[in-house]
C-alpha cells in the first residue's frame, strides 16, 4: 500500500492491527507497517517508538476500544457487569491477545493516560476508590482467565457459544454480587 496522506499514530496502529488480525503478534513489526504505509521504519519510530512501545500502544488502543464499547449512562454494578462484557468481547476478537497482554509493557506517559481514562470512566460511573479499582482488576482477571480457557485446546473447556455466553455472565453476575454484597 503506498502511503497517502499525513503518516500518523492512529495510521499506524490501524496498519499494526491489521498486521496482528491477519498473522498474530509475530507478524506486527515497524518494517512491515513501513511496507504497508510507503515509508520508512524510522519514520514510524518517530510516531510510535521501538516495536516495545508499538506494542504497548496497541495494547492501549485495544483496552480503549473496549472501554468505548460500554453504553453511556451506566453506573455501580451495571457499568462493572458492561465492562466485562466489553472486555471479554475484545479479547475474544483480537488474535493473539494473551501474547500481547504478557509482552506489552506501558511505560510510565501510557500507562498513566490508560490509568486515566479507565479511572474517568469508572469515576462517571459512580465508582472511585480502592475497592473500585479491586473489583475492575478482579473482572479483567476473571475476563483474561476465560477467554484464555476459551481459546486452549486443552483446558477442557468446550462450552460452545451461546453457552458459553451464559457461563461467562453468570461467572460476572456472582463476581460483581460477591462485590456487591462486600460493600453491604
Amino acid at each position: 500500500m503506498a502511503h497517502i496522506g499525513k503518516l500518523t499514530r492512529e495510521s499506524i496502529l490501524h496498519e499494526a492491527t491489521l498486521l496482528l488480525d491477519e498473522g498474530g503478534i509475530g507478524n506486527v513489526s515497524l518494517r512491515r507497517i513501513a511496507d504497508r504505509l510507503g515509508t520508512s521504519a524510522p519514520a514510524l519510530a518517530r510516531h510510535v517508538g521501538d516495536k516495545a512501545q508499538l506494542l504497548a500502544l496497541l495494547s492501549a488502543r485495544i483496552f480503549g476500544e473496549a472501554l468505548d464499547l460500554i453504553p453511556p449512562g451506566l453506573a455501580g454494578d451495571a457499568w462493572l457487569h458492561a465492562f466485562g462484557h466489553a472486555l471479554r468481547l475484545k479479547q475474544a476478537r483480537t488474535r493473539d491477545i494473551f501474547t500481547l497482554i504478557s509482552v506489552a509493557a506501558a511505560d510510565g506517559p501510557l500507562r498513566l493516560q490508560t490509568s486515566e481514562r479507565l479511572h474517568a470512566a469508572m469515576a462517571t460511573a459512580g465508582l472511585h476508590g480502592p475497592q473500585a479499582e479491586l473489583e475492575q482488576n478482579a473482572i479483567q482477571a476473571l475476563v483474561t482467565g476465560w477467554t484464555t480457557l476459551e481459546r486452549s485446546q486443552r483446558s477442557g473447556m468446550a462450552t460452545p457459544e451461546p453457552s458459553a455466553h451464559d457461563a461467562f455472565d453468570q461467572s460476572l453476575k456472582a463476581l460483581v454480587a460477591g462485590f456487591a454484597a462486600e460493600r453491604g
